[in-house]
């Protein structure tokens, strides 16, 4: 069978996987065919295949030319040699190349010759003993790199893989041969000649570069050696080196300078690489074991080689200086990002290739898209990354090396770099994790004056708040971005490794601690104390998060400020008034106590959660009291109270339970996420222990409107001036409501945008005054009241009148006449020591009258408030509307993580039924998408399940009226997802019935008939009806699927 042409067509193909096949397919028909003539055309359709222009032609034919010429090396009839495949190169080149001097022809035949030698030399026709051949196929390689620039650096390559494969680099005589050749023509210097010194063993550079009795050449015959630092800059910007005498000028300046290329020259990987090693042998060679030793591999003539950080100073200049153009920082870019590719680079290399001019370029490149080398810089930033990820310390080595020359890279860059260097700290080894975790967290505790120090640009106090921002972050980061490594580490059997963590994490905590609380921090500014106290909360969250009450994080903290407060080092201390100090102490006794007992172990697992629960609140709360929070004395006084419940077992555990509920709602009621966190905690620590009674204090936040009455509802404030009718029978109608409210509010935004300026002025002035006169009636109507309840004469009830005038006029707006609300109390007693000089009354008389004078003071505050919210606008009560919807839908959805958790953890408990109708309910309710997507998801989740009765006998009628009850609010259903959401509780009621009494199948399924009978009707006869089809289509499935079930059974 003849040998196809077709081959030779696939070989020129773009897919590598069709030019291997044909080269593949072609070989093998040659050699099954043995045919001189098919050889011979081979031969000559291949070379002159090399000169092709097409895009992968040269691949493709150079590749197959490579394995013909080895089949016929092994031919003996054929008997075919190097010299022989030179020869038909360059006549079948020739023949194929008529016009050799033209641009396009020259470079085809230029690249066919190149490819040609290199098919040779990857042949087996060579050998290493031939160094006449290897001398003669050098010698055609430098007179291809001779003739035009852009050709030189492929052509010196491909001498110094041939010397490569050959082992040729300690020849005395191919070595030296090419050095001649190089320095005949003012190479020796270049990048190309730095190329072919490089191959040469260190050891014997010098000896070949005397053979080669060279005119130029590197101080110390060794181009790595110190004193070629100015001849490498001249190499690296392609500058030729002055000759020694005029006629050499003249021979040198004929020779073309090489252009830019846009990829890097092949010198950069083995130089980097020798100046890794150099760097690497350098550093051992300063251990003191090896300090009295010299390797002789790296010192030549008594010279000290050049290493790293001697070098990079250089290259800095070089390609990343101020005046270096877009091409120079190219190039620069590439070489940095080769540095990584590179095996033997190490963590340490950090700090010194991210130079001064280097960092700036970079900063500048990435941040800012429409610069030229954006994309290249960013990838090159995304290699760093990776790099240091994958290498030993290298995480904490790249951020100092990052931050040392720009403090807040991030933020200038505009990327998450150092964010990620200090997240997700993940590898198979725990410990190794966490040893690079303490080192990064280490540095960043201690970095203060090591970065300052080295910001020169900034003024000092510029710096240090720099750095405290960059500290700040840096802890949030090495927190919340290990939080798996954080699980792991604290899981049980890991005990010596939690200690390194709980250490270490300590320190942080003290750390914002002493800027927050602690008086040595006060040169700090306050808007950083505010961060340093947000990032404290945050930690503090995240780290109760990943413990699970393991440890008292809080309680590390309050030691911490014990201490200081021992030492009057506080930024403000307690109040200390008797109360405050008495209930303060009384918690701490509790606090203490409960620690005790938990190290005792003799507490059964009820009373340990809701121990462990117990200390945590207790140091939060008097966490919060030394920061000041008003909430924290109230809270620490349900501690006690709850506390001692606990103890004395002489409260029923129902109003620990409800009390409990009612903190935690207190707390997942606030914006604060440490807040939250402690309200989870609370709900993990009791939901073992829920009964419906603390379900229903959830069901009333689920079930309480979402707009500004509903607020007032849920946080106990009164709103009179924004007043709602909340009657039961209109729940039907709130969401419409809620619209029109909206609407109105929107109308007199606009009505008031269309009045003009002046006009609004006046208003406002006239609203003013009409303002003011009325906090006058106010006051007057106040002081009345008071006068008879405390029976004032005349005289001192018109002077307490005046008074209260002249205070009102001293004050500039209506805020200052709720700051005297706040402050009736002390007022009061003012005015009651006044009255006492005339007449005094007894502690019966007082007690009498106390009611009466507390619903004075609240009809009075009560009226002030519907002043304020009189005189707000448009735009301010539209605000307060979507400010009061947002944080009823944030408590909403906190309350439904609490759901979730129970129901994964009840899920056969018969409260799970309540729970699924109200949250059908919430569905209808919530103007919120993300309150109605988590509570449908809720659903979803428990109707997968089943529940079980407590007493089926006594609740299986109240569950089919439950399954009535999700029916008739399918009927008036206003989207879909709240249809299949009935569908879906109303089949899981089902199943429950039916999986608590299966041999009552029969009975339980025509009652249901009956049901969904009895609502089919309704919806095919009424077109009110809202329900779906797909309510009795969910039916029929099911009822078919078990059918199908229980025939499987009986066969």
């Amino acid at each position: 069978m003849p040998v196809s042409k077709d081959h030779y067509y696939r070989l020129a193909s773009n897919l590598p996987k069709e030019r291997i096949q044909a080269a593949s397919s072609l070989l093998q028909e040659l050699e099954n065919e043995n045919s001189t003539s098919d050889f011979k055309y081979a031969l000559q359709r291949l070379i002159s295949g090399l000169a092709s222009n097409h895009d992968s032609a040269r691949i493709g034919f150079s590749m197959c030319l490579t394995e013909l010429i080895s089949l016929l090396s092994n031919n003996k009839d054929f008997n075919y040699t190097a010299e022989d495949f030179l020869s038909d190169l360059e006549l079948n080149l020739n023949k194929q190349i008529k016009d050799k001097q033209k641009g396009k022809n020259l470079r085809a035949y230029l690249f066919g010759k190149i490819f040609g030698v290199q098919s040779l030399i990857n042949s087996n026709l060579i050998k290493s003993d031939d160094e006449q051949l290897i001398i003669q196929i050098i010698d055609s390689l430098f007179e291809i790199a001779l003739t035009k620039s852009w050709i030189r650096e492929i052509a010196i390559v491909t001498i110094v893989k041939l010397v490569g494969k050959f082992h040729l680099e300690s020849n005395k005589k191919i070595m030296p041969h090419i050095l001649s050749k190089l320095d005949e023509n003012h190479l020796l210097l270049s990048m190309d000649g730095l190329l072919v010194y490089l191959s040469i063993p260190v050891t014997e550079r010098e000896q070949m570069s005397n053979l080669a009795k060279l005119n130029n050449h590197w101080v110390n015959d060794n181009p790595l050696s110190k004193g070629n630092i100015p001849l490498l800059k001249d190499s690296f910007l392609d500058r030729i080196v002055p000759a020694s005498n005029e006629e050499e000028k003249k021979e040198k300046n004929s020779i073309q300078k090489g252009s830019w290329n846009p990829q890097l020259h092949y010198v950069w990987a083995p130089l980097l690489s020798e100046l890794f090693t150099n760097e690497i042998n350098n550093k051992n060679n300063e251990e003191p074991k090896l300090k009295k030793q010299k390797s002789k591999k790296f010192s030549n003539n008594g010279t000290s080689v050049l290493i790293l950080t001697g070098f990079w100073p250089t290259f800095d200049t070089t390609f990343f200086s101020n005046s270096a153009s877009p091409e120079r920082k190219h190039s620069g870019l590439q070489i940095l990002e080769l540095c990584f590719k590179l095996p033997n680079f190490k963590a340490a290399f950090f700090p010194i290739i991210f130079s001064d001019n280097l960092t700036r370029s970079l900063i500048n490149h990435v941040s800012k898209k429409d610069r030229v080398l954006h994309n290249l810089a960013q990838k090159v930033l995304s290699n760093a990354v990776e790099t240091a990820r994958a290498i030993p310390n290298g995480r904490v080595e790249l951020i100092k090396a990052l931050e040392s020359h720009c403090i807040l890279f991030d933020r200038l860059t505009k990327t998450r770099t150092v964010k990620d260097l200090m997240s997700n700290i993940s590898s198979d080894n725990i410990k190794t994790d966490l040893d690079e975790w303490v080192a990064i967290t280490d540095w960043v505790l201690n970095s203060d004056n090591e970065l300052i120090g080295r910001v020169h640009k900034y003024d000092i106090n510029t710096a240090k708040h720099d750095v405290q921002i960059f500290k700040f972050d840096s802890l949030l980061s090495l927190i919340r971005g290990n939080k798996k490594l954080i699980r792991n580490v604290v899981s049980p059997g890991n005990e010596e490794l939690s200690l390194i963590f709980a250490n270490y994490a300590s320190k942080i905590l003290e750390y914002f601690a002493t800027i927050v609380y602690v008086m040595s921090a006060s040169d700090i500014k306050e808007t950083d104390i505010r961060i340093a106290k947000d990032r404290l909360q945050s930690i503090l969250s995240d780290l109760m998060e990943c413990t699970k009450g393991a440890v008292d994080w809080s309680g590390i903290l309050l030691k911490f400020l014990t201490n200081c407060e021992k030492s009057n080092s506080l930024r403000s201390s307690i109040d200390s008034s008797d109360e405050l100090m008495k209930t303060k102490n009384e918690a701490f006794k509790i606090w203490n106590e409960l620690g005790v007992s938990l190290k005792s172990n003799e507490m059964e697992d009820d009373e340990m959660r809701l121990s462990k629960c117990l200390v945590m609140l207790c140091s939060t709360a008097l966490l919060e009291l030394y920061g000041g929070d008003v909430d924290s004395f109230g809270v620490l006084d349900d501690l006690i109270n709850i506390y001692n419940d606990f103890k004395g077992k002489s409260g029923d555990s129902e109003n620990i339970m409800n009390a409990l509920v009612d903190l935690l709602l207190t707390y997942l009621t606030q914006k604060s996420g440490l807040k939250k966190r402690i309200g989870t905690n609370i709900w993990e620590s009791i939901v073992h222990d829920v009964k419906l009674t603390q379900l229903e204090r959830l069901f009333d936040v689920l079930t309480t409107r979402e707009n500004k009455a509903g607020m007032e509802q849920l946080f106990n404030q009164v709103f009179d001036d924004y007043e709602e009718d909340s009657e039961e029978g209109e729940s039907d109608n709130e969401k419409e409501e809620d619209m029109e409210e909206e609407k109105s509010d929107d109308e007199e935004e606009d009505e008031e945008d269309e009045e003009d300026d002046d006009d609004t002025n006046d208003e406002d002035d006239e609203e003013k005054d009409s303002s003011k006169a009325k906090i006058e009636e106010v006051e007057k109507s106040t002081t009345s009241a008071l006068a008879k309840a405390l029976n004032v004469n005349e005289k001192d009830h018109a002077n307490e009148s005046k008074a209260s005038k002249e205070n009102h006029h001293g004050n500039n707006d209506d805020d200052d006449s709720d700051s005297d609300s706040d402050n009736d109390d002390e007022d009061d007693d003012d005015n009651d020591d006044e009255y006492e000089s005339d007449e005094s009354m007894s502690d019966e008389q007082m007690m009498a009258i106390d009611h009466q004078l507390s619903a004075i003071f609240q009809q009075r505050q009560n009226s002030l408030q519907e002043l304020r919210a009189s005189s707000k606008n448009g735009n301010e009560r539209k605000l307060e509307a979507k400010d009061a919807r947002e944080l009823m839908a944030l408590c909403k959805l906190r309350v439904l993580d609490l759901l979730d958790l129970y129901v994964t953890t009840h899920s056969s408990n018969s409260n799970c039924a309540t729970i699924v109708i109200v949250l059908l309910d919430l569905m209808d309710l919530t103007l919120d998408i993300k309150v109605g997507e988590k509570a449908h998801k809720i659903i979803k989740k428990t109707c997968k399940t089943t529940f079980k009765f407590n007493n089926i006998e006594d609740e299986i009628d109240g569950t089919f009226e439950m399954i009535d009850s999700v029916l008739n609010r399918a009927a008036k259903s206003k989207f879909s997802a709240f249809t299949h959401a009935c569908s879906q509780v109303s089949v899981y009621l089902i199943r429950s019935i039916v999986s608590a009494d299966p041999l009552k199948f029969e009975d339980y399924v025509k009652r249901v008939s009956d049901i969904y009978q009895k609502h089919m009707v309704t919806w095919a006869t009424n077109s009110s009806d809202k329900s779906s089809a797909v309510i009795f289509n969910d039916l029929v499935n099911w009822i078919n699927s078990k059918r199908a079930n229980k025939n499987s059974t009986n066969q």
